[in-house]
């Protein structure tokens, strides 16, 4: 999480005299900063991004084994199999 700053940008502009003098350095320090947390965020997003498609691919897989099930029972559950079986049955006990 990014921290909050400390001071607030008028702050800043009272404090530090702006003659142009010292600019150069303190922009480039601040370039190198912001490069940094440029860089952390965009690690940050790319492992985020890798947890997304592992989770959408386990929930893809789930959801294929869920429609398998599904379907096994949708096909046992037929009347005209479940009338079959049920006679296949009668005869093997000989009723």
């Amino acid at each position: 999480m990014a921290k909050k700053p400390t001071r607030t940008v008028a702050a800043d502009a009272v404090a530090t005299p702006r003659d142009g003098a010292g600019d150069a350095p303190r922009e480039g320090e601040q370039d190198r900063r912001l490069e940094r947390r440029l860089e952390r965020a965009e690690a940050r997003l790319e492992h985020l991004e890798a947890a997304l498609e592992g989770l959408q691919d386990a929930l893809y897989r789930q959801a294929r084994r869920e429609d398998g099930i599904r379907d096994e029972l949708v096909k046992r559950t037929d009347p005209e199999r479940i009338a079959r079986e049920l006679s296949d049955d009668a005869r093997r006990r000989g009723l």
